[in-house]
């Protein structure tokens, strides 16, 4: 009786002919449909689209995701989850302490620095982000919100207003505005390039420049502010003016 070989194969995935495993190829694919529903949408997007792209037939790409609503929940869990756990998850544990609450406003600066940075190594994320989530009737938009967005909105409008009454933020802000102001600020000058690329000047704004700006209109507002010299000359001139001398008695 013959005796049966080992496979050569050692445990785990299963590997296809050019030594990929069936992991290797499911983040392919998940890569690919990020990629494309940036480009084209979630809904003109197919199944067997993104299997052509692949270079694999589509009932591979169905092994991976049985239905659009598996590979949509995948795209949300295993794409867009950790980019914004990279974006607010300093924030989130800075703030969770009140004994933060007098630096928040350099706090919610840093989110939109770290979030243009994201959004620049990950090029397809600001265009996906406004496409499918921000605008109404976006694919994405229940899935990211409910699963993600929800809580950690909630979380900071309670620190904003917090801090509002503590006095170390601008009584004038609306604290449920914050996050989508921060969001906007960030995200749209990164999907528009291709509209203000056009305008003057602007073949000098690197990335990192976009992030300065998005920390510096938040922190500042749009208004003049005063280089670290002209701040002490005023605390200067605050200490060296005179006091008035009082008014001597009129004498009949």
């Amino acid at each position: 009786m013959a005796t049966r070989k080992p496979s050569p194969r050692g445990p785990g995935r299963p590997r296809r002919q050019d030594g990929a495993t069936q992991e290797d190829l499911r983040d392919r694919l998940l890569d690919i449909a990020v990629t494309l529903f940036a480009r084209d949408g979630v809904g003109p997007t197919t199944l067997a689209a993104i299997a052509r792209e692949a270079g694999v037939t589509a009932p591979m790409v169905h092994y991976h995701f049985k239905t659009r609503d598996q590979l949509l929940d995948a795209v949300v869990e295993g794409r867009i989850r950790p980019l914004i756990d990279q974006v607010t998850g300093p924030a989130l544990a800075i703030i969770a302490d009140d004994a933060h609450l007098p630096d928040l406003a350099q706090t919610v600066a840093g989110v939109a620095q770290r979030m243009v940075a994201v959004a620049t190594a990950t090029p397809w994320f600001p265009t996906l982000w406004i496409r499918e989530i921000a605008s109404e009737g976006g694919q994405l938009r229940e899935r990211v919100f409910a699963r993600i967005a929800l809580e950690r909105a909630t979380l900071l409008v309670d620190r904003i207003a917090r801090a509002q009454a503590a006095g170390a933020v601008n009584a004038s802000l609306q604290p449920p505005l914050v996050m989508v102001s921060l969001i906007g600020l960030a995200m749209l000058p990164l999907a528009t390039r291709a509209l203000w690329g056009r305008l003057p000047l602007a073949d000098r704004v690197s990335d990192e420049d976009i992030g300065r700006h998005v920390a510096a209109l938040l922190l500042h507002g749009i208004g003049p502010v005063a280089t670290p010299e002209q701040a002490d000359g005023k605390s200067a001139k605050r200490k060296s003016k005179p006091k008035p001398k009082p008014k001597g008695k009129r004498h009949e």
